[in-house]
């Protein structure tokens, strides 16, 4: 797309009017100091339908006779767009600034008419001291060639009542970490990164990218190790809390208000049985139990009772009893 067709693209998708003419373009692109006739304007939107046919499967520009020029198709659905900017605003590792910047260029493919449409979140302002973007050009740049990758992996102390950022001293060298990496993945709204750390023989190592700092490539020697492992379970045991190679018939005893929750995490693939009034005994097959299970279940409270496995039930039993003891001397 050439300096012209972009700015009549411009113009257009700006344009505040249900239509907006030819000759309005015509003094908009003076702006820009881009001296064309009608014709011209009308060759640059023919050829800006053509360049986006293919992506939308209609004309993005009607020309209406003797009424102008307007949108006639979007190029992302409302909630399509919608649903994009709220994920970017609300993304708890990125910057404020990138924050901004990605929207920005969402909204360039948007038109004045549909951002008026858009429900607008005021995202909480987050100022921090990494790029996630930058973080993950670097790690997938160094997975595609090659690259073995030096960084800081970042720890906590408290300094003067706040939480103060320090990077840990576990590393390779001090607080250098070497990665040879392997894969990004993502889970729990963070992504990781899982490679080899020669520091750790026979096994591969996993970082979360967001607590990556000062991320370089080296000339060190890249390790590949791959070919020892079942990358799929690895990537499943080292960054899903929610799976477990321990998988067993989940029974729980419920409400009948707990049971969009349930269909909210397990899907529609349970048996239900009645038990009484609204109770409801719930059963769900080949369900991993782990401590994300675990930590879901307890949330719940008294809302939901384990049935079975009885180890889980046990376990529950054992945790609520800690808990009970950490405040018996509170009264």
């Amino acid at each position: 797309m050439g300096k012209r067709m972009y700015y009549v693209f411009k113009i257009i998708m700006e344009a505040k009017g249900k239509t907006i003419t030819s000759q309005e373009v015509l003094e908009r692109l003076k702006e820009y100091d881009i001296q064309v006739d009608i014709k011209t304007i009308h060759s640059c939107v023919h050829r800006i339908n053509e360049f986006f046919y293919e992506w939308i499967g209609d004309n993005l520009i009607l020309i209406v006779r003797k009424g102008g020029l307007r949108i006639q198709k979007e190029f992302f659905e409302d909630g399509e767009l919608q649903f994009l900017c709220d994920s970017i605003a609300f993304h708890q590792d990125l910057k404020s600034e990138d924050k901004k910047q990605l929207v920005l260029k969402l909204l360039q493919l948007s038109s004045y008419h549909q951002q008026q449409r858009l429900v607008h979140f005021q995202a909480t302002e987050k100022s921090l001291s990494f790029s996630l973007f930058l973080n993950l050009s670097n790690i997938m740049k160094a997975i595609e060639n090659k690259t073995v990758l030096t960084f800081q992996y970042i720890n906590y102390e408290i300094e003067a009542y706040h939480l103060k950022e320090v990077p840990s001293l576990k590393g390779n060298k001090n607080d250098q970490y070497i990665l040879s990496p392997y894969q990004i993945v993502s889970q729990n709204n963070h992504y990781y990164v899982i490679g080899y750390n020669e520091k750790y023989q026979g096994r591969l190592s996993t970082y979360r990218i967001d607590r990556m700092r000062f991320i370089q490539t080296t000339h060190l020697s890249y390790q590949d190790i791959r070919e020892q492992f079942d990358m799929i379970d690895e990537i499943e045991k080292m960054t899903n809390m929610y799976t477990s190679t321990l998988r067993d018939t989940l029974q729980l005893e419920c409400d009948h208000k707990l049971l969009r929750e349930l269909v909210s995490r397990f899907g529609m693939d349970i048996h239900i049985q009645k038990l009484y009034q609204d109770h409801y005994l719930i059963t769900i097959e080949n369900t991993p139990i782990s401590e994300g299970l675990i930590g879901w279940l307890m949330m719940l409270q008294d809302q939901v009772k384990v049935i079975a496995p009885t180890a889980l039930k046990e376990d529950i039993k054992k945790r609520l009893m800690k808990m009970v003891s950490l405040y018996e001397d509170v009264i």
